[in-house]
């Protein structure tokens, strides 16, 4: 690779080197779509942290300093509805914790989980389709389920936010008690990653992930358990380019209210894979 070749690859083949063999970047600033923030905080109401290069759609908070759960907070099911992933707690509703999303940030109040009086914080922040109504498709608001294109399946979302381009999908809808349901993702292929989170009650976080394979029976938690495979109702069926699958299962397709984060492989900013790892400094490598 130092040198250029004396006798060039004849037509057809390329030269063995990391330009040839990864793909083209989709996307060229990823710091449009996702975003990291840190801050020291000073216990003030209406803080608006303004370190993003986008107006976000959800964002991750975690004090450094404090012992507190991690929190997250959404535009879909709006912006004084915390999530935390440390626990299998319900949603709840707090007005003092992150109470809006603005064009380069987001706007925090006086709780400790947030805004503590010279702790420390860090927020993982990405951007999906928007907020502008109850469904959200790359930035254009519809009113109706069916005007985004994301009626025909078993089920329905009840509100959204897509990002087509980022490979990003934010999904609220109302659980049928049913197996083989479908749910349209909106991302035009098959997702890599995706995490459920029943709303309704204190249940785990389900999490799904490509390597586990298309309809597996299997699944992760936000927890120190191991893979789990062989439930009496398996929680995922099989995902298609337009619709996820998910079977009568409390984590997921229960009689409940549930949010759903689906992402999808998109050179230039985001990759989802696994890895074996082998016990030494010199670690597995990554190519991300």
């Amino acid at each position: 690779g130092q040198k250029p070749f004396k006798f060039p690859p004849p037509d057809g083949f390329s030269a063995l080197n990391i330009a040839a063999t990864r793909p083209v970047k989709v996307i060229s600033r990823p710091d449009q779509y996702v975003g990291v923030s840190t801050w020291t905080g000073d216990g003030n109401t209406g803080r608006n942290i303004r370190t993003l290069q986008f107006k976000p759609d959800l964002v991750w908070i975690k004090s450094k300093s404090l012992t507190k759960e991690h929190a997250l907070f959404d535009t879909v099911r709006g912006a004084n509805k915390r999530l935390q992933s440390g626990t299998t707690n319900a949603e709840t509703t707090h007005t003092d914790q992150l109470s809006a999303f603005i064009s380069n940030g987001f706007t925090i109040e006086d709780n400790n989980t947030v805004n503590d009086n010279g702790a420390t914080y860090v927020g993982w922040s990405w951007r999906a389709g928007g907020n502008k109504n109850t469904f959200n498709v790359d930035d254009v608001g519809y009113a109706t389920a069916a005007a985004a294109g994301l009626d025909g399946g078993n089920i329905n979302p009840t509100g959204c936010s897509i990002g087509t381009k980022q490979g990003f999908s934010i999904l609220k809808y109302a659980g049928n008690q049913g197996t083989g349901q479908t749910l349209n993702h909106g991302l035009g292929e098959i997702p890599d990653f995706v995490i459920c989170k029943n709303l309704g009650t204190s249940y785990n976080w389900f999490i799904w992930h490509e390597s586990f394979g298309n309809g597996a029976d299997a699944a992760i938690y936000f927890t120190d358990a191991a893979k789990s495979t062989g439930y009496n109702t398996q929680p995922f069926g099989t995902f298609t380019t337009s619709s996820l699958a998910f079977n009568n299962n409390d984590g997921v397709n229960g009689n409940y209210n549930y949010i759903c984060l689906a992402w999808k492989n998109v050179p230039g900013l985001q990759k989802f894979g696994s890895f074996t790892g082998n016990n030494s400094t010199d670690g597995a490598f990554v190519e991300l």
